[in-house]
């Protein structure tokens, strides 16, 4: 009784915080006309567009990584042309609808149609899982040490470290304690009741490096997004992008509607908002809806294949369609 309403204490936790991101954008918007956006959207030039179309090409591939270490890490293998289809819709369909409620149900379509179990399939989620976090947590870690972001002080009163460089630094141990633990640590865990192993080194090496740069190459395709004469350079920036991620993942609200917006226009500390919100706004068609729209094509196109060799099979078993002597 207590899990369920737990679960719906959650459910409604994610929606007050969608509502509450949301109202706090608009406050920082509702100063500017549709018109004003629309001008700073058609202010970005035709190059920087095409450089975030094959930033997010490039960034797709690298997150194809992600399951080819996962699939590795629990000792099967498939075939590169299938770990290519789950890792670009499951990572679509996260991306837009949070993990938990699309990338793992469509991950689990797929895997469990090829032969995976149920426990492989869990295993796998959280290698996925465990890859991302390694990633963040080592890049936040680095970045908040030796660049960190500036954070309001309106902001700053209400954390724990008035400076980011503590926080940076326990993050990246916490990277690092898992890094030593793949190196030294060959006896199994337990987690949700299923018995877990660590990686070995050479994969826990391939996770950092993947999800390293599969952050890096996302933030890039914000950045060059962003207008040149805000002044802002790439290392300043992925501490922002990073923060942003970070509270996404966090706050479960799918695709991050509002939460992103408001990190990232907070972050970069201009007066021009419209601008920085027309460059978000661009990303997310870039790098989220239409990968999301190519997906669900590729993802259409498996199921009716699948499909209609079932149904081919069936109605050779039932003798529709063959010629008779």
């Amino acid at each position: 009784m207590i899990k369920k309403y737990l679960k719906y204490f959650g459910h409604l936790l994610v929606f007050v915080i969608f509502c509450l991101a949301i109202y706090l954008l608009y406050h920082k918007l509702k100063q500017y006309t549709i018109e004003q956006i629309e001008d700073s959207i058609s202010q970005i030039s035709d190059w920087r567009l095409g450089v975030a179309f094959l930033g997010t090409i490039v960034s797709y591939i690298i997150l194809v990584g992600y399951d080819w270490l996962a699939i590795k890490a629990i000792h099967k293998s498939l075939p590169l042309k299938k770990v290519g289809l789950v890792s670009f819709v499951g990572q679509a369909v996260s991306y837009n609808f949070g993990a938990l409620l699309g990338g793992t149900a469509v991950r689990y379509r797929l895997y469990s149609s090829w032969g995976f179990s149920v426990t492989e399939i869990v295993k796998l989620v959280l290698m996925l899982a465990v890859t991302f976090w390694v990633g963040v947590l080592g890049m936040c870690g680095l970045f908040f040490m030796v660049s960190p972001p500036h954070i309001p002080d309106a902001l700053i009163e209400h954390m724990p470290f008035a400076d980011l460089r503590i926080l940076g630094a326990i993050l990246f141990l916490i990277a690092l304690a898992y890094m030593c633990a793949c190196f030294f640590v060959r006896r199994s865990v337990h987690i949700f009741g299923k018995e877990f192993s660590f990686p070995r080194p050479k994969l826990a090496v391939a996770q950092l490096i993947v999800a390293s740069i599969d952050i890096v190459a996302a933030a890039f395709c914000m950045y060059i997004l962003l207008p040149g004469h805000l002044n802002v350079s790439f290392g300043e920036f992925i501490p922002s992008y990073l923060l942003a991620q970070v509270a996404v993942v966090l706050t479960h609200v799918p695709g991050g509607v509002g939460i992103f917006e408001l990190i990232i226009i907070h972050l970069t500390q201009t007066d021009q908002t419209q601008v920085v919100f027309a460059a978000v706004l661009l990303f997310r068609l870039i790098y989220y809806i239409v990968p999301l729209l190519l997906a669900a094509l590729v993802f259409a196109a498996n199921e009716v294949a699948a499909n209609h060799s079932f149904f081919k099979d069936i109605g050779r078993k039932l003798g529709i369609g063959t010629k008779k002597s």
